[in-house]
């Protein structure tokens, strides 16, 4: 066999390839070449062994190797035109050989197995003779079976990968439905068993977020920061969910981290926010189950229920009425104030609830009313209410405490009086207590107003009736001819009080010791009342009061 001069590469080769170059003789150095090949698994492995030791086995140089590579025509080396050239060995020829001149081109198929033929291109500079012939025509068939090889294990391993990456991507998958699944069942659990506080710890912990729960108002209920963990604001990423998609119960929100997966983070958010949902709800139903309760029993007791039936019905409420009991009324006059009971009760409640005492709350007659246990800060109550409605153009008012539930109708009543009193003042907003009141307790009274007296020193005080300008008859008014005037109180140190009265109940009265005849006395109808020394005085001073009234009135 004639073997030509292999060409200088300057490729430096392994002392243990260049053994192998001088072992491969003819078909020996074929074999040996045709295993080496073999034993690569590797299509682009496979060329690199047909480069270095093809000059050696056949005495040509490789132009190129033209074959299929996953159905796509590929050329090693590359840079040649990507299909066999034509034309290709006729039939009965398995070596094509063209002579270029200066050199010769060998073109034998490739036969890869399951594929299409490709072509095996090598260059001479002699035409390569009958042996050379026979190996480079065999050479094509141990090429197309070693590619073949290369390929299927190729396959293999890029299937082996792919199903490696398809049980990643499964492990993956099924990690987050498990994780999913945990975060459903923790808040389902939450949702019947828990606390809103629970369940924000849980969501703080499940997306190492922060949470934020807000009321319907907006304001914030509840917070739970991540211990360590600091994000600029900018840099966080703010969820909000409405609470059980149900506005009047709040909002939920979660502060995350660039660090933590949004979706995740977004699913949790979305079922915390259905637990939320469930316990504000439920709470709200209990709250207005109590609250009617409530409400109930406090008509029920402004009414005068039964001592022993109101102790029962409050104790199963779980309210002690053994105790002193404060009984307010309330009145706001602005705008704001006539939006609806349930927000006046709204702020009265959270009012009482600033000052810790068992409290039940109710709207009656037009007035919101509380029954609270003895202690209550009238000040301090005013004041918040205030701050609620956003004025003080209101009035709060107490009666005398109810150490019984038989004297809680008596209170109410003193309460209303005191309120009446106040709005009817110089002053008509603030706080009053009906024990405060002394002989202002007449400003109370039903069908008067206070005005300036027409008679008296400007220190006085008139006590006019109510929508009735003009006089009955001139015995029944201390300024005839004027507006209506039945009755006016002296100064602040003269506690002393002019009416009208009829001339015999008159005349009794003060037989009693309670009055004499006025000074200028013009039909025997004026009087003056002294002023009350004590608190039992005060009481028979306000029947004596209110009797003329009635006597004005006809």
């Amino acid at each position: 066999m004639t073997v030509c001069e292999p060409a200088t590469t300057g490729t430096v080769v392994p002392t243990g390839e260049l053994d192998l170059r001088r072992a491969l003789t003819g078909l020996d150095g074929l074999l040996v070449m045709s295993m080496a090949m073999m034993q690569r698994h590797d299509v682009d492995e496979v060329i690199n062994v047909l480069e270095r030791e093809v000059e050696s086995v056949t005495g040509c140089q490789l132009v190129h190797v033209t074959f299929q590579r996953d159905r796509e025509w590929i050329t090693l080396p590359p840079g040649e035109p990507t299909k066999p050239a034509e034309p290709s060995p006729s039939t009965g020829e398995r070596v094509f050989m063209q002579d270029n001149g200066d050199s010769w081109t060998s073109t034998t198929a490739v036969a890869v197995l399951n594929g299409a033929p490709g072509q095996l291109v090598l260059r001479s500079f002699a035409r390569p003779d009958p042996e050379q012939l026979f190996v480079i025509e065999r050479l094509g068939d141990l090429l197309g079976t070693a590619l073949a090889d290369a390929q299927v294990h190729e396959r293999h391993r890029r299937r082996a990968h792919e199903l490696d990456a398809a049980n990643d991507e499964m492990a993956r998958t099924v990690a987050a439905l498990q994780h999913r699944e945990g975060v459903l069942e923790e808040f389902a659990r939450l949702s019947t068993t828990g606390t809103e506080l629970d369940v924000a710890t849980s969501l703080s912990r499940l997306t190492g977020s922060a949470v934020v729960l807000r009321d319907r108002f907006g304001h914030e209920t509840t917070r739970i920061t991540v211990a360590g963990r600091y994000q600029p604001v900018l840099e966080r990423t703010s969820l909000e969910e409405v609470i059980g998609g149900r506005p009047e119960l709040g909002t939920i929100e979660l502060e995350v981290p660039p660090d933590k997966d949004r979706d995740d983070a977004s699913f949790a958010l979305r079922y915390a926010g259905v637990a939320l949902g469930l316990l504000r709800a439920k709470a709200a139903a209990m709250n207005e189950l109590e609250n009617r309760l409530s409400r109930d029993l406090l008509d029920d007791l402004l009414e005068g229920l039964p001592a022993d039936v109101a102790v029962d019905r409050a104790s199963a409420q779980g309210h002690d009425l053994g105790v002193p009991h404060d009984l307010i009324v309330c009145a706001w006059s602005s705008e704001r104030g006539h939006r609806g009971h349930d927000r006046d009760v709204d702020h009265l409640r959270m009012a009482m609830a600033r000052q810790r005492l068992p409290c039940l709350i109710v709207r009656n007659r037009g007035l919101v009313v509380a029954l609270a246990h003895r202690g209550v800060d009238m000040g301090r109550l005013f004041n918040d209410l205030s701050r609620a409605y956003g004025d003080t153009t209101g009035v709060i008012a107490k009666g005398e405490p109810a150490n019984s539930p038989e004297q809680i109708p008596r209170a109410y009543e003193q309460a209303q009086r005191a309120l009446r009193a106040r709005q009817q003042s110089y002053n008509p907003y603030g706080f009053i207590a009906y024990a405060d009141l002394g002989v202002d307790r007449l400003l109370a009274l039903d069908g008067v107003e206070e005005g300036h007296s027409t008679v008296s020193p400007a220190t006085s005080r008139a006590l006019h009736l109510t929508g009735r300008p003009e006089e009955r008859t001139p015995e029944v008014n201390l300024s005839p001819g004027r507006r209506w005037e039945p009755v006016h109180l002296h100064g602040v140190d003269d506690t002393s009080v002019h009416l009208v009265l009829a001339p015999e109940r008159g005349v009794r009265l003060a037989e009693l010791g309670w009055l004499e005849p006025h000074g200028y006395a013009d039909f025997g109808t004026e009087w003056m009342l002294y002023g009350p020394r004590d608190e039992a005085e005060l009481a028979v001073v306000v029947g004596i009061i209110e009797e003329s009234l009635a006597y004005a009135r006809g």
